[in-house]
């Protein structure tokens, strides 16, 4: 047994031997090779010295882990005398620690890979003559500096922008609702309110639903649950109202429209910290697309601006001054930017407020009679305003010239001179018209910033009760750049008036049960007239639809999508008009289309003037046809 011991001791430590002389064959070519990628222009005899410098400890401790290894093998030989069963034990150990040297080999390996990338940069490093830390540093920086906007980058791409989506989406249903031959129009919700209601906005998105009344208050209902459904109306409530109709209005909160005061106009309690608001019933509101801030007309000609999305009904500021307006304020636009809005009043005047100043920025003078509508022009319109009012005026001058007794000519050529003139100024307008047409093209028909459909802010048309229907430049404040006037037997009364959407023919509401057509192309009189029933009663409300068909026509007793193409006098045609079932009675106030044509809001009050009222607001869903 001695001898055999001995014999694989022998054998072990030969082993050993040609292992650790691999190990240094391998460390020493690793070394030479990190040195050659170092500096490849340093000395080979002083590469050769320094590794063996290098190399002298590491010699030195191998060494000494040989000779501890063989004193570790005397122990396990008289260990292995004395017992058999200590030799497995001790072998198993060997071989344990075979497989953690190779284990550490495999790591050696790994940071010597690790060290030659390393030292590759501080080699490039040193060729650039830049101090190898700052070097390092820098390099990093700018790695992560790359892969941070490469991330970027990718999440950019990869998140969808929501606001675009839904920007395409409601141009997608703009477009589809342009070229639809017809509308079916039903009612599915109703809000049963015990009060007339005069005004109506609506948010960005359809989100929320602000109707004011004539008790003064302004409410504010959730619209999208409304239409899912997710509350129902009462048996009571249902009796009187259509089949379609189940859904009731959500409401959210509401509010008193009030008027500020005075410390020393304010009715205080005993306690002198509680005071009775006044409150002004509610005639006109315009809300902002995000719910910041809502504007609301007074009876004594104030516009207040209350919070919406924080501190709710709050008076955040009071438009009141000298120069604004003394009698109730039933008309308010806010323009594309939100900065500004224009608001009409029962003391005849329209102004324009500056949201930033709280001041009058402008005055439009020249009306006749209390302000019924206001109306921004829509942006894609064929018809330049200017032209028009130029036309008019030749055609003045023409018949002047005609009437007046003066028949002497020229003898300088002077009538050669003007023709030359206006032949430049036709040709300078035209090039105008095309550049605008090129430009309008660009142009997007639904604001990204308030999903609503884009208007031309600087022509605008206004009517009065005494029947005038204006257009208004905004760059002329002056006074109206065309009048247009009633036909012939029609009653001087106007409750409302609407662009056709191609912004190039105007419809306004009659007393007489009628609804006149202007043409801009000839403004002199009225193009057409679309007659409703006698027993219709009053318009007191049109609206026109996106596929320049049809109209909206409110009464007395019925909404009607009156078809305008249909020729009234020509005989055995069919009934020009559609009954739009829901409203029946009353008086309709307000009619609103959201952008994408898809839902309808009607309102029923008599605005401060004549008729009776319904207590209901209707909703309606639209299909296409």
């Amino acid at each position: 047994m001695d001898e055999v011991d001995d014999i694989l001791d022998q054998n072990r430590a030969a082993q050993q031997e040609v292992e650790d002389e691999e190990d240094e064959e391998d460390d020493e070519e690793d070394e030479t090779i990190l040195r050659n990628n170092m500096d490849k222009e340093a000395d080979e005899r002083g590469q050769n010295d320094g590794e063996g410098d290098q190399e002298g400890p590491e010699d030195e401790e191998e060494e000494d882990d040989d000779e501890d290894d063989g004193d570790n093998d005397e122990v396990g030989d008289a260990d292995n005398d004395d017992d058999e069963e200590d030799e497995d034990e001790d072998e198993d150990e060997e071989d344990d620690e075979v497989e953690d040297d190779d284990e550490n080999e495999d790591e050696d390996e790994d940071d010597d890979e690790e060290a030659k990338g390393i030292k590759d940069k501080e080699n490039t490093s040193r060729e650039n003559g830049k101090v190898e830390g700052e070097e390092m540093e820098n390099d990093e920086n700018t790695d992560d500096k790359m892969d941070i906007d490469s991330e970027e980058e990718d999440q950019t791409k990869k998140v969808p922008d929501g606001l675009s989506d839904v920007h395409n989406y409601y141009t997608q249903m703009l477009h589809s609702a342009k070229i639809a031959s017809s509308y079916k129009i039903y009612p599915t919700a109703a809000i049963p309110i015990q009060t007339e209601v005069n005004a109506v906005a609506m948010s960005k998105g359809l989100q929320y639903l602000f109707l004011g009344g004539s008790d003064g208050f302004i409410r504010k209902y959730d619209f999208l649950n409304t239409m899912d459904g997710k509350l129902s109306l009462t048996i009571l409530q249902k009796h009187s109202l259509a089949e379609s109709i189940q859904n009731a209005g959500i409401l959210m909160s509401y509010w008193e429209n009030e008027v500020p005061q005075r410390r020393s106009e304010m009715k205080l309690s005993k306690s002198n910290k509680e005071y009775d608001p006044k409150v002004s019933p509610v005639y006109a509101i315009e809300v902002q697309s995000e719910c910041l801030f809502l504007l609301s007309g007074l009876d004594n000609g104030g516009i207040t601006m209350q919070g919406v999305r924080y501190m709710e009904g709050s008076i955040g500021h009071y438009f009141k001054s000298k120069e604004g307006h003394t009698n109730v304020v039933n008309q308010l636009r806010l323009n594309g930017d939100e900065t500004k809005f224009i608001s009409g009043s029962w003391d005849k005047r329209l102004l324009e407020w500056d949201l930033s100043s709280g001041g009058i920025v402008n005055e439009f003078k020249g009306s006749t009679s209390e302000i019924s509508s206001l109306e921004m022009r829509p942006l894609y319109a064929t018809v330049d305003i200017n032209d028009v009012v130029r036309e008019m005026k030749q055609s003045k001058d023409e018949e002047d010239d005609r009437n007046s007794d003066d028949d002497m000519g020229s003898l300088f050529g002077d009538e050669e001179e003007e023709e030359d003139v206006k032949k430049d100024e036709h040709n300078d307008d035209f090039k105008d018209k095309s550049t605008k047409k090129l430009n309008a093209n660009h142009l997007e028909e639904i604001s990204r910033n308030t999903l609503n459909v884009a208007y031309d802010e600087s022509v605008f048309l206004t009517s009065g009760l005494n029947g005038s229907v204006d257009i208004w430049d905004r760059r002329i404040p002056t006074n109206p750049v065309i009048n247009l006037e009633r036909g012939p037997k029609v009653p001087p009364w106007c409750q409302s008036a609407c662009w056709c959407m191609d912004g190039d023919r105007i419809y306004a509401g009659r007393r007489n049960a009628c609804v006149e057509e202007f043409d801009l192309k000839m403004p002199s009189r009225p193009s057409n007239t679309l007659k409703l029933p006698a027993i219709s009663g009053p318009v007191t409300c049109v609206r026109a639809m996106p596929n320049n068909k049809q109209i909206l026509c409110a009464s007395r007793d019925n909404i009607r999508l009156y078809n305008t193409g249909n020729n009234p006098h020509s005989k055995g045609t069919a009934v020009p008009f559609l009954i739009v079932p829901g409203h029946h009675g009353g008086a309709i106030s307000n009619m609103y289309v959201d952008p994408t044509c898809r839902f309808l809001v009607s309102t029923s009050g008599n605005r401060g003037w004549q008729g009776n009222s319904t207590d209901t607001t209707f909703i309606y869903e639209i299909d296409l046809e």
